[in-house]
């Protein structure tokens, strides 16, 4: 996988004592139309814990979030964007490991523009509450494929569990483990030759906490 890293340099850090580092996570509170009040801005470029603070004119205070080694080591298996099936379970993957390291740019790849943006947006609404989310699927059922002349729809039914730790002490479960399920929609398309999700339509199918 190509390098996240960004062309700039300078304001990087490191923390590496106790198994510990140090995210640090610019935000900037705006609306997305969904409602609710959730953060967007910039993020660190690279997995790995350094992390890069927010430059010239992002606006909105940075953010140091704590992430243990094992969540770091835990990266998922090399993307496949060879089939929008496999596009959506990358994604699934990815984003998840982006939750879980509050660095979205991680799962770009597996994403239009547009998905990173709410992806980006819902690590910027937990870690304004305090926490990250730390997320296993674990079953995903294909109900449909739907094809149209510009995209895909992937109809399926998922299962999670997960729990919500702390930004400040990294590892320390602050709610959970919870359980969810859903019936969802995921909207992919073509770029160049790979799938990417552009959307996704979620309902949930019991109580979310």
């Amino acid at each position: 996988m190509e390098s996240l890293r960004s062309d700039r340099s300078d304001a990087r850090t490191h923390a590496y004592a106790d198994g510990v580092r140090t995210v640090i996570v610019c935000c900037l509170v705006v609306l997305l139309g969904l409602g609710l009040g959730v953060s967007t801005g910039c993020t660190s470029d690279e997995a790995g814990g350094e992390a890069e603070a927010a430059g010239e004119g992002m606006g909105g205070p940075a953010v140091e979030v704590q992430v243990t080694e094992e969540a770091l080591a835990s990266e998922p298996e090399t993307i496949d964007l060879s089939t929008p099936e496999a596009a959506v379970r990358s994604y699934l993957d990815w984003s998840s490991y982006a939750y879980r390291i509050a660095q979205p740019r991680v799962a770009l790849p597996t994403m239009t523009s547009y998905q990173e943006v709410r992806v980006d947006a819902y690590i910027q609404y937990n870690i304004q509450k305090g926490r990250l989310i730390d997320q296993t699927l674990e079953s995903l059922e294909v109900q449909d494929v739907r094809e149209g002349e510009e995209s895909v729809e992937v109809v399926v039914k998922e299962t999670w569990s997960y729990n919500y730790v702390s930004v400040k002490n990294a590892g320390e479960v602050i709610s959970g483990p919870h359980e969810a399920s859903y019936d969802a929609i995921y909207t992919v398309v073509q770029q160049g030759d790979d799938w990417v999700v552009d959307a996704v339509e979620a309902t949930a199918l019991g109580p979310v906490e």
